[in-house]
């Protein structure tokens, strides 16, 4: 059995050793002898484990001290720890982000359906074939038989979720006038470019912000029930009179 041992505490280093060799545990100070523990005491310091391991290393079967870590290191494992966690947050934050988005996509693709379907059964309960013939007759004069704007007409229900499809055609026609701009799907962005381009009168482009604000009324279902007819109406009424500039 090896009669050299070296261990550590959290302060120091304590080094148990024959009294023959005695002598080359004075060798390194400071030191202190423990006579309860029958071990040398040794500051834990970067300096005596040195001293310690270039004397003794060769003399134990396994060295189970360590040098003690300065605090530049200790700051350094502390903020890769923080940092970590910090990373383990954001991919969590991110994650939730990206169920909400999914959630309130889902959420309005929901209300879009009950929009739908509310609209249809007002639909159903009030009698309007024939009124709907006939601003369909009014729209298309107002239009033109051989504009091809006509067409829009004939394609769109004559419902209550007619300002929200409209606005949908109305976006590929304003892209279309654009001819390759830079935009997007936005329908102000649209409208601006057309400003900016000077390819709409002011006259076309508040009738297409009033369309614009119909179809978000409706969409979001903030109307009172007894104006609706009457809205649809306008919108349509609002195409009519900006397809001469489309």
């Amino acid at each position: 059995m090896n009669m050299i041992q070296l261990e550590q505490t959290k302060n120091h280093y304590l080094l148990t050793i024959p009294q023959a060799l005695m002598t080359r545990a004075k060798k390194i100070k400071p030191r202190q002898w423990d006579p309860l523990g029958l071990v040398w005491k040794y500051p834990r310091n970067k300096d005596t484990y040195e001293l310690l391991i270039n004397e003794f290393e060769n003399d134990v079967e396994k060295v189970e001290i360590t040098a003690p870590r300065n605090a530049q290191e200790d700051q350094s494992e502390l903020l890769t720890k923080q940092n970590k966690v910090i990373e383990n947050l954001e991919k969590k934050v991110s994650s939730l982000e990206s169920s909400l988005s999914l959630v309130e996509n889902q959420r309005d693709q929901y209300l879009s359906s009950v929009i739908q379907l509310t609209a249809r059964v007002d639909y159903l309960k009030n009698d309007s074939s024939d009124l709907e013939k006939s601003i369909n007759k009014i729209t298309k004069q107002c239009i033109g038989d051989n504009h091809y704007l006509s067409s829009v007409i004939e394609e769109i229900d004559f419902d209550l979720m007619l300002p929200i499809n409209l606005q949908t055609k109305l976006e590929k026609i304003l892209k279309s006038k654009l001819k390759g701009h830079k935009h997007t799907n936005n329908i102000v962005e649209l409208i601006h470019a057309c400003k900016d381009q000077d390819l709409l009168s002011v006259d076309a482009i508040h009738l297409l912000h009033g369309i614009r604000r119909q179809r978000n009324l409706f969409a979001h279902d903030a109307i009172d029930p007894k104006t609706r007819l009457m809205r649809v109406i306008f919108v349509i009424a609002a195409f009519s009179l900006v397809s001469s500039e489309l």
